[in-house]
């Protein structure tokens, strides 16, 4: 007969193995590195909006995808090279873990790299210096993003008074996107908001342009979307930047630039890609353009991306509950002449249906209008 000691010996031991070998335990680490100027006396308030927004984003992914979430947060006093180069230290990493880098705030460019300088308190660090030195760390895989300007002088980020587009997107429990994008991709992205020699923007109580459409794109994908690579999801990042800022003065106007280091996803029908899509019906929406240029654009778009009786399904605020169903053709020729009241187009592929020759018979699109 078993003592009552041996008992609970052996029970303690099962105990410990069925608690290690749980998922909870096994989970890897996502690293979230968050550096913001909020002290900054124009951009403080945009860069706290920026802060709020990544990290509760950050915390979503991680969840979703079953990763232990790791903050790692430089701001207020530790705003500088020494606050980062502590949080680096930090970070304990395994073959599998996530290592996430984001930057809000000023940024200059020294003509040495395409990519900005970080402008800290202390001493500035470029931003490829912190990815080179966040892949050191050898994670499964890296992403740095840096939402600053990037040109030659230091000077304020420029400031929009009026609100962003509506995002137009809900929360749901799905995973799949999301770990094509952090789990099965090994290597690593740098981003930034702003080309060589470009200003970003923001907003004073929004927070900063490319944040937010990175964030719009993410969640949208993951919403909306049946396929996705890293490659179409920053392409509509910047889409949705370009809408934004298409009534800003083209001093103002600036484009997010990428470099990565691990194969892209091949995608069924890249012609017909959710991006590619939603970049020929917010151009046909365009007013600025010429109207004949977006006539002629309608018919080679409706040959290239949809079926000859093709069907649009049209909702504005619920994908379930369209408002109107109208033939493609129909449907494109009320852009072109209504343009002035349409903010943005969105293209949900995971309600649209992809018919033969990579072309789609049915398409459900979320339509905004414009405020007025």
């Amino acid at each position: 007969m078993i003592s009552f000691s041996t008992f609970r010996i052996c029970c303690s031991l099962l105990l410990a193995s069925i608690l290690f070998t749980s998922p909870l335990c096994q989970a890897q680490s996502f690293y979230a590195v968050l550096v913001a100027d909020t002290k900054d006396p124009s951009l403080g308030a945009s860069c706290e909006k920026d802060l709020e927004e990544m990290s509760g984003t950050l915390r979503n992914i991680s969840k979703k995808i079953e990763y232990n979430y790791r903050e790692l947060v430089c701001h207020q006093d530790k705003f500088g090279k020494g606050g980062i180069q502590e949080a680096i230290s930090q970070i304990q990493c395994k073959p599998e873990d996530i290592i996430f880098f984001y930057y809000t705030g000023h940024g200059i460019n020294a003509e040495k790299s395409k990519f900005p300088i970080l402008y800290l308190k202390d001493e500035n660090m470029e931003l490829e210096t912190v990815h080179r030195l966040l892949k050191e760390k050898k994670p499964r895989f890296c992403l740095t993003l840096g939402d600053c300007c990037n040109n030659l002088f230091p000077g304020r980020r420029g400031m929009r008074p009026a609100k962003p587009v509506l995002k137009g997107i809900g929360v749901t429990q799905d995973t799949k996107i999301l770990r094509k994008l952090f789990v099965e991709a090994n290597g690593d992205l740098l981003i930034s908001s702003a080309k060589k020699g470009e200003r970003a923007t923001a907003h004073p109580n929004e927070g900063s342009f490319y944040s937010n459409t990175w964030m719009q794109a993410i969640a949208y994908a993951e919403n909306h979307n049946t396929h996705v690579s890293w490659e179409t999801l920053l392409a509509d990042a910047e889409n949705r930047l370009q809408e934004n800022l298409k009534s800003l003065p083209d001093s103002l106007k600036h484009h997010s630039q990428w470099v990565r280091s691990f194969p892209e996803t091949v995608l069924p029908c890249p012609e017909t890609s959710f991006t590619e899509i939603n970049r020929f019906l917010n151009v046909l929406a365009d007013e600025k353009l010429d109207f004949s240029e977006r006539n002629k654009l309608r018919s080679l778009g409706q040959k290239g991306f949809f079926g000859p009786s093709a069907q649009v399904s049209i909702y504005m605020s619920d994908p379930e509950k369209p408002v109107e169903t109208q033939p493609i053709e129909l449907f494109l020729k009320r852009i072109v002449n209504t343009a002035p009241l349409i903010e943005e187009f969105n293209f949900v592929e995971r309600l649209s249906t992809l018919g033969r020759g990579c072309t789609y018979d049915l398409v459900t699109l979320q339509e905004i209008r414009k405020a007025k």
